[in-house]
């Protein structure tokens, strides 16, 4: 265990942010040279001697030209966007804080996607043409709960997407070493706003599927009040006719059967993925141990009450089809 330095509660040793106040904890950090573990303030490597950037990250860099992630500190992009520090990676991506020059260095999220790691053509189209789809699909739509995109460009081979600079950390972020569920209350005021922001996608026409919804994508803002749904990488506009997804994606635990080339994905699909994340933020249970497999709430966490339980787990509260009457998936109330 360890304290939070900003308000002493204990924490796991693998937490990433507190579970009382969300303090972030110092990050490790390594030396992109030799690997060798970096104290947070770091200027240079004990090891091998070599100049540490400030902006060096868990893992550091990746190699490889084509690779995300690596555009160095004061690096100008789109001749107005000036890189701050990288936000995070993962995948094909990269997101990087920024400063925009046109707009008197107002400060905003720049994503980054390269198809250097696809071989295969067909995959590299999949991979541009779902970006491009994202960028289509946030600059049309204004929602206090979606983040707002402000420019699309390429350069150098890559793509890249501009759009507001969310503050706060991810659900995600919040989970990683807690040791105590969320308060229902808390989690309910989320899911309230979770369900007005998947209620305005679904009612666009066509309607538009988010198919990623996991604590990683939502955006908590510092109050722990206010949430932003993010990473529309995966997104798609519900096609009439189709009689399943092309393409299999979604995150293992949060994605219902038919995201796993069984059936097409509609609406309820996003439901589904409430349904476990919400399962997953009172029980602190992830449910990609074992997908599909959801044991009732109370049984896990005695605090939560019966209703909220219900609605989780059936068709009740206006959550739609949840995690029960699914096929394949077990664990509905009797």
């Amino acid at each position: 265990m360890k304290n939070c330095p900003n308000c002493q509660t204990p924490n796991l040793d693998t937490a990433q942010f507190c579970q009382s106040c969300a303090n972030p904890f110092p990050a490790h950090r390594v030396c992109p040279s030799c690997g060798a573990s970096l104290s947070t303030t770091a200027r240079f490597c004990r090891t091998c001697g070599a100049a540490v950037p400030p902006s060096t990250s868990l893992g550091g860099s990746q190699p490889g030209s084509g690779m995300t992630g690596q555009l160095p500190t004061n690096t100008l992009l789109g001749g107005r966007y000036l890189i701050l520090h990288k936000l995070g990676q993962g995948g094909m991506g990269a997101v990087y804080q920024a400063a925009d020059n046109h707009l008197s260095d107002k400060l905003v999220a720049l994503k980054e996607m390269s198809d250097a790691a696809l071989v295969d053509p067909v995959e590299k189209q999949q991979a541009l043409d779902a970006f491009r789809q994202e960028a289509r699909l946030l600059s049309a739509l204004a929602h206090p709960n979606l983040p707002r995109v402000t420019d699309f460009f390429s350069q150098g081979n890559k793509q890249y997407l501009a759009m507001d600079f969310v503050e706060g950390h991810t659900l995600g972020d919040l989970l990683a070493g807690r040791s105590t569920p969320f308060p229902e209350p808390q989690v309910l005021q989320w899911a309230d706003q979770m369900c007005d922001v998947l209620s305005y996608l679904h009612s666009r026409t066509p309607p538009i599927v988010f198919r990623d919804l996991k604590p990683a994508n939502i955006m908590v803002a510092p109050d722990q009040k206010n949430i932003k749904l993010i990473d529309f990488g995966i997104a798609r506009l519900f096609k009439t006719g189709a009689r399943k997804d092309t393409i299999t994606l979604g995150t293992p635990g949060y994605a219902p059967p038919e995201q796993y080339g069984k059936s097409q994905s509609d609406a309820r699909s996003d439901i589904y993925a409430l349904g476990a994340t919400l399962h997953h933020l009172l029980s602190l249970r992830d449910p990609g141990d074992q997908p599909f497999k959801f044991p009732p709430l109370r049984s896990l966490n005695p605090a939560v009450s019966s209703q909220v339980e219900a609605a989780i787990m059936r068709r009740r509260a206006g959550l739609g089809l949840a995690l029960a009457d699914r096929p394949g998936v077990e664990g509905s109330l009797p």
